[in-house]
């Protein structure tokens, strides 16, 4: 059977290379470059596919696909578009596209997605209206549309997710947003962060107590899990949850049922789960201070958040966003300062880019937030705030942030640069240990082997491989 394609945009080397590449004996291809051209397609001829663009010459290629919707048409639509966010992307999934594919396209990836769309019918329901009020995160970059695909996919579900990624990359907002576009909408979006709150009062926190429970239990509290009942409870930092509260989480999430603290009213719950983390889960179950079953039960879908590092395209966005709304719109940021904040490395992820304009607009009375300014705010950081934030991470923090920088300037054609890379990062970490660990105990050499956990002459080998310098 043959199918009908109509690819609708108005690049035309894309349209010739796509007409090129889905060609074939069973596909008959026509091509056009505007809404209207378009409409008189789909007025005389049924298609099977249609692939079109949002950013058309005569209007928004979304207004084409609600249009086909509002005709009824079962033509199965993709979009490809390089305008992709988190309302574009919910709003095609909202019109019941198949699949909403950014540019540039990887045209073995188009051709899967056609050809998995042209065998399946795919059906839909059409729930919620999309609302620009509720677009929580800002960025075009390839990572967060990625972020932005998922997030439509779960509109219509209820499943479990569990959210990973680095302090300060917007996880909540995450969060926010399936809750927003989900069927439970209308109902409570609760949040408890288990790093805020004592670890003995976690328990009685999330399913409440009865009068009497314990000590200073002088009335019944109804817990977190009945103030989101209906609605989406969100549990933050899950990794710092007490393991003995995580086999009643466990049995929730299993049975769909708890009791409060002190009581035997057994309460039926209907609440969505959505956890997040910064830590490795996988690596809390093999230490042993998280569930394995509770892990598995919790991580039915992942979404992770990227840091700001791996989105410095973003950048731009954000940072005019975040100036606009600490300004009231009367700032505005020169062009050339964006390369100065790309640069930065930006530790504290979008949280730290966000306060970085909130004191830029308190301390600086310019409308025009300049290069100089930039310049010297950065610098600040990189002098206090940046060293206060390593001092408190772990050695292996640090590390990844030095590893970072490390392999950023790594050219992955050049195999001087990559060549014994292990060798030469073991000796460039070796030697400042060694020296630090000799200075610690004055150069006794003993008492450094033996902090190392090395016998001497292997440290006395080293040194001298090293060029370590003693003091005298």
């Amino acid at each position: 059977m043959e199918n009908n394609i109509l690819i609708v945009d108005s690049d035309i080397s894309l349209k010739k290379i796509l007409v090129k590449s889905l060609s074939g004996a069973k596909n008959i291809i026509r091509a056009v470059s505007t809404i209207s051209e378009a409409w008189v397609e789909i007025s005389k001829n049924y298609y099977d596919l249609i692939l079109t663009d949002i950013e058309l010459p005569d209007g928004d290629g979304l207004e084409l696909v609600e249009k086909i919707r509002k005709k009824k048409l079962s033509t199965k639509i993709i979009v490809i578009s390089a305008k992709h966010n988190l309302l574009t992307t919910v709003k095609a999934s909202e019109l019941n596209v198949y699949e909403y594919i950014s540019k540039p396209i990887d045209l073995n990836d188009l051709i899967i997605v056609v050809s998995r769309c042209l065998q399946k019918d795919k059906s839909n329901t059409h729930q919620l209206i999309a609302d620009d009020e509720k677009l929580p995160m800002i960025g075009n970059s390839q990572v967060m549309q990625s972020v932005y695909r998922t997030i439509a996919k779960l509109m219509k579900t209820d499943l479990t997710v569990l959210i990973t990624g680095e302090s300060g990359t917007g996880k909540e907002l995450v969060a926010k947003a399936i809750h927003d576009f989900s069927r439970r909408a209308d109902d409570d979006f609760v949040v408890l962060n288990m790093a805020a709150i004592p670890r003995d009062l976690i328990e009685s926190e999330l399913f409440g107590y009865e009068k009497g429970a314990f000590t200073g239990a002088e009335k019944k509290t109804i817990g977190y899990f009945e103030k989101a009942e209906k609605g989406t409870l969100f549990l933050d930092e899950i990794g710092d949850m007490p393991f003995e509260v995580q086999a009643r989480l466990l049995r929730v999430l299993q049975m769909g049922e708890y009791s409060r603290v002190g009581g035997r009213e057994v309460i039926k719950s209907d609440v969505r789960i959505i956890s997040a983390t910064n830590k490795n889960l996988k690596e809390c179950v093999e230490s042993g201070t998280f569930r394995e079953d509770l892990y598995y039960r919790l991580n039915v879908v992942k979404i992770n958040v990227p840091h700001l590092r791996d989105r410095k395209s973003d950048i731009m966005l954000l940072s005019n966003f975040f100036l606009k709304k600490f300004s009231n719109g009367s700032k505005k940021i020169n062009e050339d300062c964006i390369k100065l904040l790309e640069k930065y490395r930006w530790p504290g992820n979008v949280r730290e880019l966000e306060n970085f304009f909130k004191k830029i607009s308190v301390l600086y009375s310019d409308n025009v937030i300049t290069k100089k300014i930039i310049e010297e705010e950065i610098n600040d950081i990189d002098e206090v705030s940046y060293e206060q934030q390593q001092s408190e991470n772990s050695i292996s923090d640090s590390m990844i942030v030095h590893l970072s920088n490390f392999f950023d300037a790594l050219n992955p054609d050049d195999d001087n640069s990559t060549l014994n890379l292990y060798e030469k990062l073991l000796t460039e970490f070796e030697k400042p240990l060694i020296n630090k660990a000799l200075n610690f105990f004055n150069g006794n050499q003993i008492k450094t082997a033996a902090m190392l956990g090395i016998n001497r002459n292997t440290l006395r080998k080293k040194i001298k491989d090293l060029k370590i310098t003693l003091k005298k």
